[in-house]
């Protein structure tokens, strides 16, 4: 599977390289502005290396101009540039420091080395390499001394080199924890920008696209994401009104087959032949079920939701006693397990009464005779009804598909359609709530209903 983008990463990526190429902007202009300079830089730089070899210089016991025991800085720039040419005399005694440049001191001449002003120079090496020079006087023990520097053109590295320590030691300090701060507070933007989209998709999941009403809020949402919402409640919107078509057919044709189903019905009570009466009978009050069924679900999905706050468990109770004659004759018993409290819940006090009657009768229809089908009043996570049996339990992978109409675990014609539990799950939907189907440990299945404590406003269809 392909894998998905985030738009946060992405945005934050985008910042990250616009921020880096600020960076080398930044960095690109301190070179041009070094090589726009370079004529500047590069008398700076010889400056400073006449001034080094200065500082590099003394007197041996003999008054002989010497490099000081502590060069250590000097050697290491005539390590690093090979072209460097130099040399360092003494006007008052006419003594020269050894490994001085001869290529320099002739290209110079006795003339300006005892000339104390401060010159340029430019010359060429014998193989042709030209050098830029500078001729300076530096003091050593309170005696003036002319030192001069020669080197070759490197305007492009010493430019570099500039630019570097300008961006290590001016820029970085300041700039590196601004980008990193900058970073900082844009993720925490891209966060809070999608704080919107993430309840979107929460509220989306909790959304029944059956029910008109039921959709996001248009005007909770980024401008840029608006237009998705708006397909998205449009899309439902198609999907609600299908269902709703689709529900008043059914309705329609339930209540249109009541009528011709009681003809069909004392047509068959005449019958002489009572054998036949009986077998006829069975279909017809089967095929009534069904009507029943079908007009009992027309009328909780098109109903108004009627929500008042109730006792959970005294619902619970007024159920299991209607149901506990039903339960007795066929030799089995419903064992209710429930809070010596209220629990309270809001709701449709018959929706949930039809409901929990519902999944009674179908556990009673399956568990076997000498055993108890147990109802139990739970306070987790808002509230819970749960239905167990100790019948066959549910065939593999039917736990979800067990709640869609005209589903059912018995075999086809066994006289039930499917129904019950279908009314189940339609009820739980409507009170924002859920109906999980599992089989338990040691044989049976179990029904579980979760009900919110409260119902949200706009979640739970039409209220009245």
């Amino acid at each position: 599977m392909r894998r998905r983008f985030s738009l946060a990463g992405q945005t934050l990526r985008a910042l990250i390289v616009a921020n880096l190429l600020a960076l080398g902007v930044i960095s690109a202009g301190f070179i041009l502005s070094g090589l726009s300079d370079r004529k500047d830089r590069r008398d700076e730089i010889l400056e400073h290396m006449a001034s080094d070899l200065g500082d590099a210089l003394g007197f041996d016991g003999a008054g002989r101009l010497v490099l000081d025991h502590d060069a250590d800085d000097w050697h290491e720039r005539l390590e690093k540039d090979r072209s460097l040419q130099f040399l360092a005399f003494d006007p008052a005694s006419g003594s020269w420091l050894a490994g001085s440049s001869a290529v320099l001191r002739a290209a110079i001449g006795d003339t300006w080395l005892r000339d104390w002003r401060q010159s340029r120079l430019a010359l060429s090496l014998p193989d042709g390499t030209p050098l830029h020079g500078a001729i300076m006087t530096v003091s050593v023990d309170g005696r003036p001394l002319r030192v001069a520097i020669a080197r070759a053109d490197s305007t492009w590295d010493d430019t570099l080199s500039w630019a570097g320590e300008e961006l290590t030691e001016e820029i970085a300090p300041s700039a590196v924890p601004a980008l990193l701060l900058s970073l900082v507070v844009a993720y925490i933007a891209i966060r809070r920008a999608m704080r919107p989209v993430k309840a979107a998709t929460a509220r989306l999941g909790a959304l029944d696209p059956t029910q008109a009403g039921d959709r996001l809020d248009e005007d909770r949402v980024p401008r840029e994401i608006a237009p998705l919402v708006a397909a998205v409640n449009a899309a439902f919107d198609r999907v609600a009104a299908s269902f709703a078509k689709e529900r008043r057919f059914l309705a329609d044709a339930a209540h249109e087959l009541k009528t011709p189903i009681a003809v069909l019905r004392a047509r068959i009570d005449s019958l002489a032949d009572r054998a036949t009466a009986e077998r006829l009978g069975a279909d017809i009050d089967r095929l009534g079920r069904i009507v029943d069924r079908l007009l009992t679900s027309a009328r909780l999905e098109q109903a108004a939701l009627r929500a008042a706050p109730l006792d959970l468990a005294a619902l619970a109770r007024d159920v299991v006693a209607e149901c506990a004659p039903l339960a007795l004759a066929g030799g089995r018993e419903i064992a209710l397990e429930a809070p010596p409290h209220p629990v309270a819940v809001e709701g449709d006090a018959a929706a949930l009464a039809e409901a929990l009657r519902n999944l009674i009768n179908n556990a009673l229809r399956f568990t076997p005779a000498g055993s108890a089908v147990e109802v139990t009043v739970a306070e987790a996570a808002g509230a819970t009804v749960t239905v167990a049996d100790r019948g066959p339990g549910l065939p593999d992978g039917l736990s979800d598909s067990v709640f869609t109409p005209f589903v059912s675990s018995e075999a086809s014609g066994s006289g039930h359609a499917g129904l019950g539990l279908a009314i189940v799950a339609a009820v739980a939907r409507r009170h924002q709530g859920r109906i999980e189907a599992a089989n338990r440990a040691g044989g049976g299945a179990e029904f579980r209903l979760h009900l919110p404590r409260r119902l949200s406003a706009g979640g739970a269809g039409d209220r009245g």
